[in-house]
């Protein structure tokens, strides 16, 4: 909804309640916040799925049989603010779990952020609105424990470390 300049003050609170009225609530932990050094930057789930995306099909331990997700890839979305190079990441979880990583994953595979599960949007209950995903099952080093324990769900932040 678009507010004219001549409608003042009134006019946009009137297009805001619109808006939120319409739209539902804005909610914060279904952002991500990308934060390097003094750069920080939001995205909305949506900005993530505007972005070019990837599919990726593959079994993890946390669920049954391989899935397929959907989502932009991590080295995109990193280099928005620069943190593609850096030598590791922090991504943190909604219950402030954070995994530290090193860039050169995202490099070396097409690792994404996952917001999409067998076409179905993410949601908090499974592992969303954010999900880091790795290719797991096409590449057997990949199928290491340490690359489990850096599936890291609910993210609502990556940092430099």
């Amino acid at each position: 909804m678009a507010v004219g300049l001549r409608t003042g003050l009134p006019g946009m609170v009137l297009a805001f309640l619109a808006t939120t009225v319409l739209a539902g609530p804005v909610l914060a932990d279904a952002a991500l916040t990308l934060a390097n050094g003094t750069q920080t930057l939001e995205f909305s789930i949506d900005d993530l799925a505007a972005m070019p995306q990837t599919t990726v099909t593959t079994a993890n331990e946390f669920v049954d049989g391989k899935v397929t997700y959907r989502g932009p890839l991590v080295r995109s979305v990193l280099a928005t603010v620069g943190l593609d190079k850096t030598d590791n990441v922090r991504f943190v979880a909604a219950n402030d779990y954070y995994v530290d990583i090193p860039t050169q994953n995202f490099r070396d595979y097409d690792a994404i952020l996952a917001i999409e599960a067998n076409g179905e949007r993410l949601s908090r209950r499974d592992k969303g609105p954010v999900w880091l995903m790795y290719p797991i099952s096409d590449f057997p080093e990949l199928q290491d424990p340490i690359y489990s324990r850096r599936l890291i769900w609910q993210v609502v932040r990556i940092t430099s470390e």
